[in-house]
Parts: structure tokens; sequence; C-alpha cells
């Protein structure tokens, strides 16, 4: 199919065999727009674009790329690269150039090209048609309609105009012929108005990303009359003055603009807005423009002196939510129709009158009843009696009738199949025209809002308007339907993207054939069997050495592929290409091993699934990171949930905001979702694929599918990595990994190159981004991994140059020196002598008691000449259970319940103290420990540990801290959004808190008048409160704003009384000894107050990233604490 992409001409170009360059010949042309553009689109553009022009320096128009910028040096002077200001800012001097300011400087290739191509003259050979111009002879051909973002009636009734890609139809009003198609340089039309005498047609939409345009059409003639280029980016709203003179319209700049609908001057500019600005409509008497804008506001402004004059929404802050769309005039009162991002219609004065000191907005008349999603088109009926309006929300949209003095409602018309972006109403107030996403055209009865027909507007026939009003024909329009253009036969383009480790001083270690020892050759996955023509998979070899050592040969081996099912690169990774079985043959000296192969599924038709396959894609290309638009607000407008965690907003943001702007279903090469990461339009990330590279056909083929979300799409319920904690024995080794997701439905796939590899000690190990890690230096590193939310990790040891090592067994005098020797020996490392006895008693006297040892208590020790065991031993049980002892952790305890006389007062601080002390000193089991203060009820004077909901009074900061103190989970960083390293969801979040939304909290008579703390800006709280469980009580999901119910994170066996509390079912849940991180947590959290340093690190973080350094060690610890009934002096004694 011949589409409109300027970027698949730089694409094709770019393909390879088309240059037939010879590159012996260095005086050979080079070339600007095949060779040196795509060097500055992939690194410069983003930071040098009109909308960004950092150093007021543009580098997306040839002209001002050359002229240069605030400097005033020429920045490239034709013939002499020595006097061109880019060539010395691009150039590294010591390693590092001025410009790209940050990442990398360009290749020295890239470089070398760039100076050539100056030397050679600096010629712009971009040809002429790289953008495709349509006209009348050369019209766009659809796969399927485009999206309708405008409609729009002429005056007398007769004809309707419809936006279209590069293109405005102009219909029949009943839809039956077309009798028109204005096609222009804009491939968005954002808006169509007629003008008053039903003459002209004003059209606002531009190239997305690069520039806006005003087009005014001459209808006698379907001549364009003007052009005018404006801004950067597309513009919305256009509207025409009451006289037919002016056209105002609104722009992604944050400006209101109108110009002479004659000449094309520009005679109004305003910044007031601080968003987009969406759609403008003139006041009756032409002197003021009505503007709607992202920002939640709509403003005035005087057109004589361009001036802001106030706002129409004058709101108390926070009441109005999400940025304003689209407004209409009334007809015949100085009132406007508005519609936004909630959903709700509302109707203003055309006035700005101030809010009183008590809130509110004396110009809003009323607002009425909500629709599903955002609105994107507001109407009135020609005598003003009645409104309408028109929402999108997941693909599928609403259309609602209202009278508009009294807000009743008068009908409702649902549309799952399409969301609607544009309504007009036609002059006799008799016919709605509905339209949007899916490209179809509705015909509404306006008193009933029953459809009367539904036409395609790309498949009417060509014919001339009907003579007579379309009241009197019958309504004749075909049924809607898709028009369907074979596609022309794409040429695969083989794309291999390497993505080079960071520089350091690390040498890759190749092993050579001098090197080869007896070894058996091992690969991994034993079989493969693919079934989706998207999947590959990574091949792990590995060559097992006669002394047990196991080395990594992924890229030493030969491959090679029987049974023509696919191919296997260099790197090891397998993609598919036909159906059959066959064989990998994986050869290295000498030795063979065959991996058999299954392929099927390459000859069906695959549909991409977002969650499945689009949305790791965004997430591999960095789109929806913190850095990029997964920001708390986004980049540039456009706001994606962090790493993904939200599909359902996601998908919404490229189909529904904007009016589907972002993905253009008439022609998916020409979306911003594709332009943006492959350099067709600046873009400040840079290129991030290319055209046709399998990351570009995944996100390419979702969109022509209608870029639609399977909410019950299976998802990812674990990751593992391999090999599992793998040896270097060297450093400059390196390591290839391999992951593999599974799904809820059960299926397995391999998902290296798509999952995150993170170093957890860059100093140890480093990671390139496609599973490779490479030795820097001995010593462990945890791997993180991770995929679509779920996260795994294994730990990479490099053994360093360990020839002369011989292990000598150490004393042991139990199973935990045992576990511990283990791990020394298989890190090699000799441990240090026993401790001395004057070493021993300091060391564990301050552990166990915080105290040095007295004079005393040393000499008795030193003088005690039995065997070290046993003296040794003898001390530990004399000091675990002292005086000393039971403070020192009853101060521990006060630290980490926060007994502070701040929020309990002296009195209050004492009694939880005192409760403290009395369990350490009964040495009550850990698990009733912490039931009793997860479940404290009653008066905090007479149950103190009831004071521990005295400091924390939120639902969400109970949960946050009893989460954190008693499972040493970080629950805290999962509340705005997923947790960004560990599986936890916000959706947990919420359901945990729920456990708490019931706890009441009541001041206790007995506390009379005493207060603890008082501010200006909260009250002080009564000494004593009682603490109590309502019988109702829920806590509101931030993100949904739906009710939250309580549900456990996980589950794990545990018991509990029926009807007991939210929190008693809490407490049961978090002691339980089958709650994987209760008994764990603690005894980790006694490792590191005895030893220094936990086994995990820090000790309140346990989480799939951050494994345990010798996790048999742990494990063995945990399960004494378990078998022993939690008993902690049990566990200090081990």
């Amino acid at each position: 199919m011949s589409t409109s992409l300027w970027v698949t001409g730089i694409a094709n170009s770019l393909s390879g065999e088309e240059q037939q360059t010879d590159q012996t010949d260095i005086a050979q042309s080079i070339s600007y727009f095949t060779q040196i553009r795509p060097i500055l689109q992939a690194s410069c553009q983003g930071c040098h674009q009109p909308a960004k022009s950092q150093g007021d320096y543009v580098m997306t128009s040839f002209d001002a790329m050359v002229a240069g910028g605030e400097s005033g040096e020429v920045a490239i002077e034709p013939g002499d690269p020595s006097a061109s200001l880019l060539m010395a800012r691009i150039t590294p001097v010591d390693g590092e150039a001025e410009m790209p300011p940050e990442g990398p400087p360009l290749a020295d290739a890239e470089i070398d090209l760039i100076r050539r191509w100056v030397e050679q003259g600096a010629k712009d050979d971009t040809p002429e048609n790289v953008t495709r111009r349509y006209d009348a002879e050369n019209p766009p051909i659809y796969r399927r309609p485009p999206v309708v973002t405008s409609l729009d009636y002429s005056p007398d009734g007769r004809m309707l105009a419809s936006s279209g890609f590069h293109e405005v139809f102009l219909l029949a009003a009943d839809g039956s012929v077309q009798v028109g198609r204005l096609i222009g340089l804009s491939e968005r039309i954002e808006s169509v108005r007629f003008s008053p005498d039903g003459a002209m047609l004003a059209v606002a939409g531009g190239l997305p990303g690069r520039m806006g345009e005003i087009q005014i059409w001459e209808l006698s003639e379907n001549a364009l009359k003007l052009s005018v280029p404006t801004t950067f980016d597309t513009v919305y709203g256009g509207s025409w003055s009451p006289d037919g003179t002016r056209i105002a319209y609104g722009g992604s700049d944050n400006s209101v603009r109108a110009l002479d609908a004659e000449t094309g001057e520009e005679l109004v500019f305003m910044a007031a807005h601080d968003d987009w600005v969406r759609d403008t409509i003139f006041s009756p008497d032409g002197k003021s423009i009505f503007s709607v804008s992202r920002d939640k506001t709509v403003k005035q402004t005087d057109f004589d002196t361009q001036r802001f004059i106030g706002n129409v929404t004058t709101h108390t802050p926070g009441v109005l939510q999400g940025g304003m769309i689209k407004v209409a005039k009334h007809p015949s009162r100085q009132e406007l129709l508005v519609g936004g991002a909630d959903g709700k219609p509302k109707l203003f004065k055309m006035a700005t009158k101030a809010a009183p000191a008590s809130g509110g907005n004396p110009n809003q008349i009323r607002e009425y009843y909500a629709l599903p999603g955002r609105l994107f088109a507001v109407a009135f009926s020609p005598d003003g009696n009645w409104c309408y309006a028109g929402s999108s929300l997941d693909g599928a949209g609403q259309v609602r009738g209202f009278e508009t003095d009294s807000g009743k409602e008068l009908w409702k018309l649902d549309l799952p199949e399409s969301g609607i972006f544009a309504l007009a109403v036609r002059p006799d107030g008799n016919q709605l025209a509905a339209a949007g996403a899916d490209g179809l055209i509705r015909l509404i009865d306006a008193a009933s809002g029953k459809i009367a027909t539904t036409f395609n507007p790309v498949d009417l026939e060509v014919g001339e308007l009907p003579s007579v009003a379309p009241e009197q024909q019958a309504a004749t329009a075909a049924t809607a339907a898709t028009l369907e253009t074979p596609l022309e036969d794409e040429s695969k383009v083989e794309v291999a993207v390497a993505i080079a480790p960071a520089a350091d001083e690390v040498v890759i270690l190749q092993t050579s054939a001098e090197e080869s020892v007896d070894f058996e050759l091992k690969v991994l996955p034993e079989s493969l069997r693919i079934d989706r023509p998207i999947d590959k998979a990574q091949l792990l070899a590995s060559a097992l050495s006669s002394d047990g050592s196991k080395r990594d040969v992924t890229r030493n081996v030969a491959y090679q592929v029987e049974g023509n099912v696919g191919t296997v690169s260099a790197n090891g990774v397998f993609v598919p290409e036909n159906d059959g079985t066959g064989q990998i043959i994986v050869e290295l000296e000498g030795q063979r091993v065959a991996v058999p192969v299954e392929v099927t599924g390459m000859l069906e038709a695959y549909r991409n699934d977002f969650i499945r396959d689009v949305n790791p894609v965004l997430t591999k290309l960095g789109c929806n990171m913190g850095t990029c638009h997964g920001a708390q607000k986004g980049q540039n407008g456009f706001k994606l949930s962090l790493r993904g965690y939200d599909a359902v907003s996601d998908v919404r943001a490229f189909t529904d905001d904007l009016a589907s702007r972002r993905v253009n279903f008439a022609s998916p090469d020409d979306s911003l979702m594709l332009l943006k990461p492959t350099g067709g339009v600046p873009h400040q990330g840079g290129q991030l694929m290319k055209f046709e590279d399998p990351y570009y056909r995944i996100v390419r083929d979702w969109i022509a599918d209608g870029a639609l979300l399977d909410r019950e799409s299976p998802r990812v319920v674990r990751v593992e990595v391999f090999p599992k904690n793998p040896v270097v024995d060297r450093a400059g080794e390196q390591q290839q990994m391999r992951v593999v997701a599974t799904y809820v439905d059960g299926q397995a796939r391999d998902v290296t190159a798509e999952s995150f590899l993170e170093s957890g000690n860059s100093e140890v190990a480093t990671t390139d981004g496609s599973g490779l890690m490479t030795a820097v230096r001995r010593g462990e590193s945890a791997i993180l991994v991770r995929y679509e939310g779920s996260y795994a990790a294994t730990t990479l040891t490099v053994m360093g140059d360990r020839t002369e090592f011989v292990w000598e067994e150490p004393e042991v005098w139990g199973k935990i020196d045992a576990l511990v020797a283990d791990k020394w020996e298989r890190m090699k490392i000799q441990p240090a002598s026993l401790s001395s006895d004057t070493d021993f008693i300091r060391r564990v006297t301050l552990d166990l008691t915080g105290l040095p040892p007295t004079p005393d208590e040393v000499r008795g020790f030193l003088a005690d000449t039995r065997d070290g065991a046993i003296k040794r031993t003898e001390l530990v049980n004399q000091l675990i259970g002292s005086e000393d002892f039971i403070e020192y952790w009853t101060n521990k305890w006060a630290d980490l319940l926060q007994v502070n006389s701040k929020f309990l007062g002296s009195e209050g601080a004492m009694a939880f103290r005192d409760w403290i002390r009395g369990h350490v000193d009964a040495n009550t089991p850990y698990d009733e420990f912490a039931h009793e203060v997860i479940t404290a009820s009653g008066s905090n004077k007479d149950n103190p540990a009831a004071s521990y909901y005295k400091i924390l009074r939120e639902p969400t900061d109970m949960m946050e801290n009893t989460t954190h103190l008693f499972l040493a989970v970080r629950f805290n960083c999962n509340k705005c959004h997923d947790h960004p390293f560990e599986r936890w969801t916000q959706d947990q979040y919420y359901e945990t808190a729920a456990y708490f939304a019931r706890l009441d909290l009541q001041p206790d008579p007995a506390a009379g008048k005493m207060k603890i703390g008082g501010t200006a800006v909260e009250d002080a709280k009564p000494l004593y409160e009682i603490v109590a469980d309502k019988t109702e009580g829920d806590i509101e999901h931030e993100r949904t704003g739906e009710v939250t119910a309580p549900k456990f994170p996980f589950d794990c066996e545990h018991s509990v009384a029926e009807g007991a509390s939210r929190r008693e079912q809490l407490a049961s849940w978090i002691t339980s000894p089958d709650n994987q991180y209760f008994a764990r947590s603690y005894v980790n959290r006694l490792w590191g107050y005895l030893l220094g340093v936990g086994i995990i690190e820090p000790i309140d973080d346990i989480r799939a990233g951050n494994p345990a350094t010798n996790p048999e060690l742990l494990q063995h610890l945990t399960d004494e604490f378990i078998r022993s009934d939690f008993d902690i002096r049990h566990i200090m004694r081990l």
C-alpha cells in the first residue's frame, strides 16, 4: 500500500543494498539525506528543534542548521570543516565533546562522515517528494477509514465536512455521495469549519511534531486559497469571527492566535494558558475569543488589544478535574458549553467574574450528567434549547442529548464499537452527525437519539451535491464498511541491534584455542518449541571442565540450523522463519550438541497484544521510564504509567487522548507512536528503533489492527533467570544470561531481549542491556532481572585468580559455622583464625548488652582455663536475659515502635516502654509480641501497646510501617505506582491498607484536659485515646477513585476466628509461620544487629533484587526460628 510516510523514504534509503557505496573511495559524494540527516535525527534534533531550540539553534531546518544559533558563528561553512562551529562542537577533546551534551560523543565514523560532507560543500540533497504531497490526482489510499476528529455542516445544511488523513471530505449531508476531497499538506486535521456565508472552509491541523497549518479553501472551486504555516506542531479549534474575516485557533505552544482570513496575517497572539489550547470560539460581537485548554481553564482574550481578560473558570483550585477540550457557543445567549477530560458538560456565562472567598464559580450555570471518559465534542441545537455531548473511553463512545435550561437528559446513545471525537448539528436541528475512532459517520435523529444511518466517507461514490435540502431526501447512505486495499509486498529488512556496554577499563577476554582443556559441552535449553512469529530464544552454551568449573562459551561456539526453520546469530539468538522441525547444531573444538527445534504458527495471521507484546517493547525502549513519559507528569503532555503498570491508562493515552493523535489507524506508519522513536519526527529521546525492525513491526501491526486492549490477556506470574548463581573465573570474562517468563495460563516464553538485567554491584560486574554480564573484579554481584512487573535475582561470582588457593577446613562448632564455611570455600576465602578470649568477651558483651564488659568480668573470663567452646557458650548464656540485655533490647524495640514523648507524652512513652520491657524480660514469642502490637485495642493508658496507633494515625501510614517493620517489605514504594524493584502493585498497596481502614481513635475521658502537641495547622491530641475497630470504613484507591476491599498481597496458611476484625485477620496473616517474610525478616535483623551487616542488607529491605549473601544460612535460621516457636533467645544462642 502507498502511504505518506516520509520516514518510510528515510528508512528505505537506509536499507542497505540501495546504497551501493564504495567505502574505499573517500572522495565519493556524501548524501545529506541518506547519511547525515539520520545521524542528526538520532543524536541532535531532539534538543535542537523549534519546540526546544537549545542555544537558539534549530537543526530540523537545513538553512537554520547551516546558519547557526545564538553565538552568531556560522555552524556549517561549506567546504571548510575547520571554520564550521558544528564540527568543533561534535569533535571530542580528551574523550569528551560539547555535543551531544549528554551521553557518549558521536562515533568516529559518524564525525568523519559529517566532516567529509562539509568538505564536499555541505549540499542538501533532500528530495522534493520525500514527504509525499497528495493531491486530487494522487489521493490517499485507505486500508480502513481515517479517524474523524471534526465535523461541520454548511450553513445551508446541504453539505457535511469531515476530517480525514491529509484531506477533508465534503459529503452530501444525508451521506449519499462524496462531493469533494480537499487534499493538502496537513497530515492531521484537527478541525473543519465553514465560514458564516458557507463560501469557505477553514481547516486547522498540521504535521504532528513538526508544524501547524491553517488552510482556507474556496468551496466554489474546491481550491486552496491560503496556507499559513504556524507553530511547531498541529494547531486546534479553528473558529470564524461572526463577519467571516478572521480565524482564531489554538496551539500546543499554549497560545491563542487569530489571523486575517484574506491575507493570513497574524492579528492576535495571547499566551496566558499553561498548556495546549484545544479549541476557540468568538463572542457574538467578534470582540473576544474564548479558548479552552488542557490547563483546566476557559479564558477570554480581547481581540483588539490581544490581552488576556480573565478566566471564565474561576473555580476553587482542585475542583476541576482534567483539562478542557471543546467549547460551543449558544446561538442566542451569552453562554458557552464546555467539555473536557472529566466527562461533565458544563454551561457557563460568557463572563470572567471572580469567585467569592467562599469558593464556587459565579460564571458556571450548570453541570450536566457525566459521560464516560473524556468529552471530545459538544454542540447546541440551532435554537439553543437542546445541547449534546460526545465522549470516548477505552474504544467505546457515548452521545447524550440534554435540555439546555433544565439539564434534563433527553436521550443516551451508547456506541461500544467506537469512541466519539466529533459532533455536528444540521442547521435545521433535526439531524446530528457523530464520528470518531472507527472513521464511520453516524447520522442521528436529534430528538430521539436513534441512528438513522451509518456510512464510511471513504466508500461513498463521487457525485453532485443534491439540489434540495437534506430533509427532503431519503436517507440512502451506504452501510458501514472498511475499504480494504491489498498491501504491497514489503521487503524484509534484517536489523541487528548491538548495545555496547559503558566504556571502562575491563578487557573482554576471549577463550583461545591454546587455553582449551578437557570439557563437556552443554547447551540450554535442551530443546526449543516456538509457535509465534515474533518470538525468539537465547541459547546458552557452556563448557564444563574436568575440575568442575564451568565457563560460558555462547559466543565461542559455531551454530548451524538444520531443517530450514530459522537462523541463529553469533550471540546465540535463534529467530524462527518457517514452520517445521529441525535442530540447532552447536559445535566447539570437535564437540557437537544437537538441540531439537519445532516451529509452528509462522504462516498464521498473528495479532499483537498490547499487554503481552507491545508494552514490553515500550518498556525496553524506555518510553515509560521515570526519566521519560513514565515521569509523574509525563513529558511534553504525554503521560504513560511508570514501566507500563497500568495498561488501561496507557492505551487511553495512545487512542483516546487528543482524539487518537498518537496512532493513525488509516496509515499506521504515520503514527506519532512510530515517527518519534524512529527519528522521523524530532524526539528528545533520540532514535530508539529503526523502520521495519522487529520492534517497529510489533507496534505498527498493533496499530493497524486497531490499537486494542485485551484486559483479559494472560499476564506474567514469574520470571526465571539462567544459569543459576554463575561463577566467572577471571575479570574480563563474560556470562550470557537467559530469562524465561511464565504466564498465568502456563505458557512460557524466552524474554531475554526485552528483560532488564541490572548489576547490584557494578564494581564487580556490568551488564550491556542484552543479558550479557562482564566481570570487572573479584567479588559477588546480585543480578536483578525485571520483566513486566515480575522479578527474579541470582548472584554472579567473579572468582579472580585463585590458582594458589588451598582450602583449609576451619574449626566448626555448629551448623551456622558449617554454612558460613561452605560459603568461604565456594568463594575460595581462607578465614581468619578464631578471635582471642579478650576480643571475644568484648565483642559478645557489646553485641548482647550494648555495654563493654567490666574489668572484673574480663579478668575472670581470661582466668577460666576450660575449653573455649564451653566457656564462651556459658558467657553467652549468662549475658542473654541479664538486666543489661533486657535494657538494651528494650531500647531497640522502643526505637522500632517509635516510643517518643512528642507523640505519647512522658507518661504514655514511659508506659509503652515498660510494656516492651516486660515482653523482652519474659522472652515473649516473637509472633505473639507482633500480634499484640497489631491488634492492640482499648485505651493506651490501660493497654500501652495501643500507643502504636497514636503515632501512626492514617491507614496508609499504619500499613506502610507495619509491613516494613514486621515483614521488611517497603510498600511505600508502590503507593503512587507499582513497585519499581519488586512484584508489589499499587492495587496491593490499597488492598493491604484497607485492613486498617476501620480503626477508630476516640478520646479517653481519663485524659481529662491533658493534651499532647498541637500546632497552628494541627490540633493537639488527648494524652490517652481509645483504640477500637468500627464495623464500617473503607479506603479509596488513589488512581481509580474506587473503594478498595481488603486483600492480602499473597496467600499463606493462617487461622483466624470467625467474625474477626480486619486487624485481627491481618495480624494472623503477618505472623503465620507460613508467611515467607515474617520469620526471615527478624532473623536477618538479629544477624545484622549482632554482626554489623545483615545477610540481606539493608536489613529491612527483603526483595527479589536484594538477595541474601548466604541463602542457605538465612534459610537455616528461619527454619530454626519457626521450629522454636519464634523463640528469640534461642536464635541468639545458636
